[in-house]
Order: C-alpha cells, then structure tokens, then sequence
C-alpha cells in the first residue's frame, strides 16, 4: 500500500484489498473490481478537494517516497547514487571558490 492510499483511503477498503486473496475464487474478481472502482471515486474526490502540489525532484525527495518499494539492492544503489551526486555539488562549490578570475592567456576585455 503506498502513503497516497493510506492517506485516501478508508481503512475498511485497505483491510478489504488485505483479505482479496483471501476471498472465495469466484468472488475475487469482482470484488477487486468494486476495490478499483471505489479507489477511483476516492482519488477524484481527494484532488477535487486538495489541489496537486508538485514535489521538488530532488533525489533525497525521490529516495524518501521510493523507501519501502523498491527491493533492498535497488535502494541501495539509489542511495549511493544520491551520495555520489551529493559529493559532486559539494565538491563543485568547495573548487568554486579556487578558479581563478581571468583564465591563462586571457587578456583584459577579451570577450568570454
């Protein structure tokens, strides 16, 4: 169940999606069915009253919302993928402040 479910959601439904399996074979399909539909009417119901705000991409944003989905090994290398990137910025501004104001062999009013 995702964290946009468990906020939509009444915990009837959640607990019905539970037992789906559960569920004699023949009743299943139609049950799941009416569980679709009810979480459609649900999502409309919650933007009609909450208009959408878009996340920063941010990959700490991406990291914290995929946590719990993605298997173990696949979160791992996201985070340190993050890291990396992380590392690059900080290490990006650290030289920044090293570079030199006019570049070797450029001269005074030469245009960049």
């Amino acid at each position: 169940m995702t964290p946009f479910d468990e906020a939509i959601l009444p915990k009837e439904l959640q607990m019905l999606k539970a037992f789906l399996p559960f569920l004699p074979a023949g009743v299943q399909k139609l049950c799941a069915v009416y569980i679709k539909w009810t979480e459609l009417q649900y999502t409309i119901d919650y933007y009609d009253r909450h208009p959408p705000i878009q996340e920063s991409p941010d990959m700490g944003n991406v990291l914290r919302c995929m946590k719990g989905i993605l298997p173990p090994g696949e979160q791992a290398q996201m985070e340190q993928f993050a890291d990396m990137f992380e590392n690059m910025d900080s290490y990006r501004e650290m030289f920044e402040g090293f570079a030199p104001a006019d570049p070797p062999g450029r001269k005074e009013g030469d245009s960049i």
